[in-house]
């Protein structure tokens, strides 16, 4: 195993994209479980901090170490499993996304999960429960998480299989694989009903592999995950339309969104039903114009979209988005459509880089970014759009 203690050969654990800085005494690169419970038996001994690290793409510092040490987890990089026939494919936290992916395109599957930073590593989705731009209809990564493999901060190392192990009264009783069992008072906090990333997941009858994804790190060390997968799709159409009015445009959202949810709950392949759907306001596009020159010089808004197509519905239902973008006053002839893959890839660099764009700018300016991330109910996100705008 690797250790690194030389402060110049680990600055690049010292900060993330957010431009928060950090420090440590030593980076260790673990090969396996067994390595990385070796780490964390000796720190907890020694009561020496630890910091998990993933690919430095984290936006809130929390693979940014405070002293100590920080366990690496570049070297947990094995696609152990990929099957097609019970659709789940078995990881370790080190593996790209953007290689994940593309690994599973191969045999004609993927991976919903979709964080805007594809250099991320697999084991940091799963930390942070990230979500993204398929989250709409999707979920977040919780949805698609099946078995986790964790080594505890003691070194012990603790398997959980969803369905299996549950709360009961808020307290939930676990076993390791060495037999040690212990019992967890779970906060006494009503989740949100809204997309929600903040604090431990916590349900009074829980599964117990729930508390784990988006626990940052803090409650052990993901070495391995078993990930639903699911087969491509036959087609997807991929779009971003500009809006002259924002009103027209929120409104188009609201309208693509409810008659989504209407399409699902009626199992309805025959109709709109978006997998992807992102608003972009005029400061958003003016962030991106000297990159994207083709952005309607008269925007004051933009909406991207996606729709799973099939054989069936590959005609009918690029129509009705059409329909919906003209009845939102907004000019069919300047939106972008994806007609081939190089067109659909340039819609999703459009829709990654305002995030980028900002790191960059931060960066480049030697700034500290405190960003939000705010869910609310769909029907009164116009008005707290609205309220934001006044503030």
């Amino acid at each position: 195993m690797i250790v690194k203690t030389i402060q110049d050969e680990i600055q690049n654990f010292f900060v993330d994209a957010s431009n928060f800085h950090g420090n440590c005494d030593a980076v260790y690169f673990p090969e396996n479980a067994e390595e990385v419970a070796q780490i964390l038996e000796s720190a907890n001994t020694s009561k020496t901090k630890v910091t998990v690290a993933g690919n430095h793409t984290g936006l809130t510092g929390s693979g940014i170490p405070q002293g100590g040490i920080v366990i690496s987890t570049e070297k947990l990089n094995h696609l152990v499993e990929i099957n097609t026939k019970e659709n789940f494919a078995t990881v370790e936290p080190g593996v790209l996304l953007k290689d994940f992916q593309n690994e599973l395109k191969r045999p004609g599957f993927f991976y919903p999960p979709d964080p805007t930073e594809t250099n991320c590593f697999i084991g940091g989705t799963i930390a942070t429960n990230a979500s993204g731009a398929k989250t709409f209809k999707y979920g977040a990564t919780r949805n698609f998480v099946l078995e986790l493999e964790i080594i505890l901060p003691d070194g012990d190392k603790l398997s959980l299989k969803r369905g299996e192990v549950f709360a009961e009264k808020n307290v939930l009783s676990l076993q390791t694989d060495n037999g040690n069992v212990f019992s967890l008072q779970l906060p006494n906090y009503k989740m949100p009903d809204v997309k929600n990333a903040s604090g431990y997941f916590v349900n009074e009858t829980m599964d117990a592999i729930d508390l784990f994804i988006g626990s940052e790190g803090t409650l052990g060390v993901i070495t391995k995950a078993k990930l639903r997968i699911l087969p491509l799709p036959f087609d997807v159409l991929s779009c971003v339309a500009f809006f002259p009015d924002e009103k027209e445009g929120l409104a188009f959202v609201e309208e693509a969104r409810t008659l989504s949810y209407s399409s699902r709950s009626s199992n309805s392949f025959e109709s709109i039903d978006a997998r992807a759907l992102e608003f972009f306001d005029f400061r958003s596009l003016n962030f991106l114009r000297s990159d994207f020159r083709r952005i309607d010089e008269k925007a004051s808004c933009a909406v991207w979209f996606e729709q799973e197509l099939t054989k069936q519905n590959e005609d009918s239902i690029p129509q009705f988005w059409l329909d919906l973008i003209t009845k939102h006053h907004a000019d069919v002839d300047k939106a972008w459509i994806g007609v081939d893959e190089k067109d659909k890839a340039l819609l999703h660099e459009f829709r990654h880089a305002i995030s980028s764009k900002v790191n960059e700018y931060i960066s480049k300016n030697n700034l500290k970014k405190l960003g939000t991330d705010t869910a609310v109910p769909d029907e009164v996100f116009s008005n707290y759009y609205s309220y934001c705008k006044t503030l």
